[in-house]
């Protein structure tokens, strides 16, 4: 970095000459680097880098102080003093000490020290910095025997050190004033709140400038506290003077420009556009179901100045999905930050999205389009997008997602059936060998046959027993004779190319159909991800392939494509032959019920009575069905209750009510809307036997079961009661390579 040029009469910095150049780094939010070079090549018509981090370049001060007050995605501005290989605490002390830091601050000044990375040697941000303070007031005191103070909150001169884990360490001075996505608007974030460039970087993404330049408008419909409609409106019309004052840092630099800086403050602000639209030309509306998150963005409009550009309805976009006004628009851009993290209770079901897109694809046919959410969730976005981005948004990895509204937007997912034929055919026609996966399959289904020869009629395959294949292979035999097989794809780490993922999961797809000589049309293919709250119940398809099989002498509803397990836990059979077995005669509270398979079984077998407690109405209404099925009416002595279980349980001793078998198998986690707390199985398992405990007869036993990997039951349990571990006794041979994945036991009083 050149030294700029000092007026000696003054001491004051004076305009650098034409031909001083800073060099300077930005930073931008993870995975909008792109974004930000773009953006300060619009606003400085200037040649900008890519880099890594964000953006570079070698620019006069004028130019960079542009940067400074008017890039909205940039999160940091630093200018680099100097670089070199540091392998531990010495040697970065002899980095910091060959710096002159006389040309850059006084003794009377103060300064404050940031840095982030490491190595091996330098692990603690912290420590790294002490040691470049140090080596400064060292200097310092050294020289002149006083030395500057350290100031964090005001700091006359902000540095900055990034270590790479190879060992290079850079020096910088931090031109910026802490991190600029603080604008000074944000009175209250509310849930889940999106950084402000964060928030600016999407709607470069999101193509705003373009659909802001012919006079489109734009639409956030679950707009939260505002942070999009804020930044969109700021893009088009400039900083106002107050914020772009405030981004200057490191004011007792001597290496400032002051009137570079003063004029870039006196000029109009550089926006996204050549430029600025009118303020009553603006076309700016914002939603949301939320009064207190609609309070939260009023506060931060007004704070913001723009009171007059953005407008704001409180609506719940399922119920209006569009304001009257922007279905006159012919340009435009839906943009929002659809609910999760702390919003996660608020999702909706696949089917409520996919109607809601189809609103928006009527009201706003040809806007632009953009939403951000979770990574993590297993539904499938309803519309087809052009670009998918990956970012970070509250320390968690999210998706950004954008595309157009066309009359062939609208994605129609394949269910399990139509999604296995897919990949039969391209298993057959691709290049992928499946043989070892083939091989072990058929080694498998030899060794199963004693379990067909003594009647079973629904069992494991295969479990991921090879690396390359992370997949549970399911077979059927329905009372009609039919088979049928569900392949479900364990989800694969983010690092693995999804292309080479899927002809994976293809030629697996043909290879079990081959090896068991399986119809084609008889196979479905499902992914297995960690569900929450909702999601453990929705529909995930609509193929609606159901099917009769028997256990035992059960007969028992599965359905193969439309949720996320086929309605029958096949590793819990003989849990399920031990409850009916006690239960004959008896009284049973079937707890966490499912779809009440065990209760039918025991039904079946002779229990006088069976109360099956669940909270999903879709569930309880296949227990129903199962009933049926059997010639049993689920009422009088087999009653059915949709309950939340903890509820239940604490209000159950009121009722006076006691029973000689309990089955207990609760959810490993659940965290439902319909929950008054989340369950933690390991956690929770006490309390919950406990209340069991105490509904029990005096010679009644609790049967217990998870499949918690790893589940430990507390010794307390084991003191206060008697415990028989039923967990290998009750383990299927076919599932005999998980045994941790699976605990039960049969408690009784002593």
């Amino acid at each position: 970095m050149s030294d700029p040029v000092h007026d000696e009469s003054t001491g004051e910095p004076s305009r650098g000459d034409q031909e001083t150049l800073w060099s300077f780094e930005a930073i931008a939010p993870p995975g909008l680097e792109t974004a930000l070079a773009e953006e300060l090549r619009h606003l400085t018509g200037a040649a900008i880098s890519d880099r890594p981090f964000g953006a570079s370049g070698d620019l006069p001060p004028a130019l960079v102080y542009q940067v400074l007050a008017d890039s909205l995605i940039a999160g940091r501005v630093y200018l680099p003093v100097a670089r070199g290989h540091v392998d531990g605490a010495d040697s970065l002390y002899a980095l910091v000490a060959g710096i002159d830091w006389s040309a850059h601050m006084s003794a009377d000044d103060s300064l404050s020290i940031s840095a982030t990375g490491g190595n091996a040697a330098l692990r603690h941000t912290g420590f790294v910095a002490t040691r470049i303070k140090d080596a400064i007031v060292d200097q310092f005191r050294d020289r002149e025997g006083r030395r500057p103070d350290v100031d964090t909150d005001h700091p006359g001169l902000r540095i900055h050190c990034h270590v790479q884990a190879q060992g290079e360490a850079s020096l910088a001075i931090e031109l910026s004033s802490g991190s600029l996505h603080r604008r000074g608007y944000r009175t209250d974030g509310g849930e889940a709140p999106l950084r402000e460039n964060l928030a600016a970087g999407l709607l470069w993404r999101a193509r705003w400038p373009r659909v802001a330049a012919a006079g489109g408008a734009l639409f956030d419909p679950m707009c939260g506290s505002g942070t999009f409609l804020i930044e969109a409106a700021l893009a088009v019309l400039g900083q106002p003077a107050a914020m772009r004052r405030q981004r200057l840092g490191s004011p007792a630099w001597k290496g400032q420009v002051r009137d570079d800086w003063r004029a870039v403050l006196e000029a109009e602000p550089r926006c996204w556009l050549d430029a600025p639209i009118p303020r009553d030309a603006l076309a700016i509306y914002g939603q949301d179901r939320d009064p207190l998150q609609l309070a939260a963005a009023h506060a931060n409009i007004e704070r913001a100045g723009l009171g007059e550009a953005v407008e704001i309805h409180h609506a719940d976009s399922f119920a209006s999905p569009c304001p009257p006004d922007t279905s006159r628009r012919e340009h435009g851009l839906l943009i929002s930050n659809v609910p999760f993290g702390q919003r996660i209770e608020d999702s909706h079901e696949a089917d409520e999205w996919a109607a809601l897109c189809t609103q928006w694809l009527r009201c706003l046919p040809g806007w632009y389009w953009g939403i951000l959410r979770s990574a993590e969730t297993e539904t499938v976005w309803p519309l087809r997008f052009d670009r998918r981005l990956a970012v970070i948004h509250g320390g968690v990895e999210v998706e950004f997602l954008r595309g157009q509204f066309s009359a062939k937007s609208l994605r129609r997912p394949a269910g399990p059936r139509a999604l296995a034929q897919r990949l039969i055919a391209q298993g057959r026609e691709g290049e992928r060998s499946a043989e070892d996966f083939a091989n072990r399959l058929k080694k498998n289904w030899k060794q199963r046959q004693s379990l067909l020869k003594q009647g079973d009629t629904a069992m494991r395959v295969y479990d991921a027993d090879l690396p390359d294949f992370k997949l549970a292979v399911d077979w059927y035999l329905t009372e009609d004779g039919e088979t049928w097989l569900d392949i479900q794809e364990y989800q694969a780490p983010k690092q693995i190319d999804p292309q080479k993922a899927r002809a994976r999961l293809a030629a697996a797809a043909a290879a079990a159909v081959d090896a068991l000589g399986v119809d084609d049309q008889h196979v479905v293919v499902r992914q297995r991800a960690r569900q929450s709250g909702r999601q453990q119940y929705g529909r995930m398809g609509a193929e609606h392939v159901e099917r009769v099989i028997r256990e035992r002498d059960t007969r028992l509803l599965i359905n193969l494509t439309d949720y996320l397990d086929v309605g029958l836990f096949i590793d819990h059979r003989l849990v399920r032959d031990r409850v009916a077995e006690l239960a004959r005669g008896r009284r049973l509270l079937n707890l966490f019920c499912y779809t009440g398979s065990a209760s039918v079984r025991a039904a079946v077998a002779g229990a006088s009575k069976t109360v099956s407690v669940d909270l999903s109405n879709t569930y309880l209404e296949w227990a129903e069905r199962n009933f049926a099925l059997n010639g049993i009416t689920a009422d009088g002595s087999h009653r059915l209750v949709r309950a939340d279980v903890l509820r239940w349980l604490a209000d159950a001793p009121a009722r006076g009510e006691r029973y000689d078998v309990i089955f207990l198998d609760p959810p490993s986690f659940s965290n439902s809307k319909a929950m008054d707390d989340t369950l933690d199985i390991q956690r929770d398992h006490p309390a919950l036997i406990e209340s069991c405990m105490r509904l029990l007869t005096p010679d009644g036993v609790l049967v217990f079961s998870n499949n918690r990997k790893g589940f430990t039951l507390e010794a307390v349990m084991e003191n206060r009661f008697q415990v028989r571990d039923l967990s290998r006794k009750t383990l299927p041979k076919d599932f005999a390579r998980t045994p941790t994945r699976r605990y039960v036991c049969e408690i009784r009083r002593r």
